[in-house]
């Protein structure tokens, strides 16, 4: 049924309409009931229009049937450099986003019998980049960060959610979904659940072990019951419907934080800091002070074999250093006085004397 709606004379702007159409479930009229039954979660069908903002810029005035492997290619060059002459778009676009593009666009005309294996074949995707890894402050630099960020009371809201974020390792996405019921702090417990996380394996329940990270909470519910969130499904970061009036069964937008956001890093002489480098900057923190992998993935969640590697080197770097601490301060080692051949050889002399008397 999908392929008999999906032609090949439709523009794409049309097709992706109707694609999406057959993903989204519509409410019947003069239904009262709330459901949650879904094709889609809204996270996915904001990406899938997303991308399809995009591919508009550039496929919008073809027909299905007339794009081919050639106008793929020729989109990821023009989208990665950011090619005026055919698309308008705003700035040049990294490899992950543009395959995420022509994955979609490549979903819709399979859909539409259009794409096969013949077509892949002639095609050449971008290599995908692992950027997991982001950017992370160094101690000092996330001390002046917090510090600016405490300095004004316009400010306050970024200093309670950068320490929650950096004492939680929760990213962006899990913190704008965050509902009130998702905050126990009797039992000292934060939820994540599966519409904020990333991934299933995402899904956890961390902990919150020090003052700071409670009081935090404290002072972040108490600004939700302001902007009317009292409820246990409201949202813990509502968004601003428009000018004084909250929405609290909405979470906050990606821009909730750009303003005063911009405002701390700037004066904090960090302009390179975006609100996702907390969470890279608070698993550094962790593997600094020498925390297990297992222990850092409990806390944060699913990590990415390159993300595990990074992590892990920096927490066997820190346990070496504690390993070096604690036997520097212990009593004269018997071990290390001088053997009956140091005398004449000295001490590295010694330990090739007792190789070669060894035969190596």
């Amino acid at each position: 049924m999908l392929h008999q709606s999906l032609k090949a004379d439709m523009p794409f702007p049309e097709a992706f309409k109707v694609w999406l159409a057959w993903r989204t479930m519509v409410r019947p009229e003069g239904t009262l009931q709330f459901s949650d039954a879904s094709y889609l979660a809204p996270k996915s069908i904001k990406d899938y229009r997303t991308c399809a903002t995009a591919l508009e810029k550039f496929f919008g005035r073809l027909k299905l049937g007339e794009i081919h492997a050639g106008h793929l290619r020729a989109y990821q060059a023009a989208r990665a450099y950011c090619d005026k002459s055919v698309g308008d778009w705003e700035k040049p676009c990294g490899a992950n986003r543009i395959r995420k593009e022509i994955a979609l666009l490549k979903r819709i005309l399979r859909d539409a019998r259009l794409w096969g294996a013949d077509e892949d074949s002639f095609f050449q995707p971008l290599r995908p980049v692992e950027s997991d890894v982001c950017r992370a402050m160094d101690a000092e630099e996330q001390a002046r960060f917090l510090r600016a960020a405490a300095s004004r009371e316009k400010w306050q809201f970024i200093f309670w959610y950068a320490t929650l974020a950096l004492q939680t390792t929760a990213s962006t996405n899990e913190l704008r979904n965050l509902r009130i019921g998702d905050v126990l702090l009797q039992q000292g417990i934060l939820q994540i659940r599966r519409e904020g996380a990333k991934n299933k394996y995402r899904i956890r329940t961390i902990p919150l072990e020090t003052p700071e990270v409670v009081f935090a909470l404290e002072w972040l519910l108490a600004r939700a019951r302001e902007l009317g969130a009292t409820a246990p499904h409201h949202y813990l970061f509502p968004i601003q419907a428009s000018k004084g009036k909250y929405d609290p069964c909405r979470g906050m937008s990606d821009s909730g934080l750009k303003k005063r956001w911009a405002e701390v890093r700037s004066a904090a002489n960090l302009n390179w800091l975006r609100p996702y480098d907390l969470r890279h900057t608070a698993i550094t923190r962790m593997a600094e002070a020498g925390a297990p992998i297992q222990v850092i993935m409990s806390f944060a969640g699913h990590m990415t074999v390159r993300m595990q590697q990074h992590y892990t080197a920096i927490s066997l770097m820190a346990r070496r250093q504690w390993a070096r601490a604690a036997w520097e301060e212990q009593p004269a080692n018997p071990a290390r006085k001088k053997g009956p051949h140091q005398e004449s050889y000295g001490e590295k002399g010694a330990v090739l004397h007792s190789f070669n008397r060894s035969g190596y």
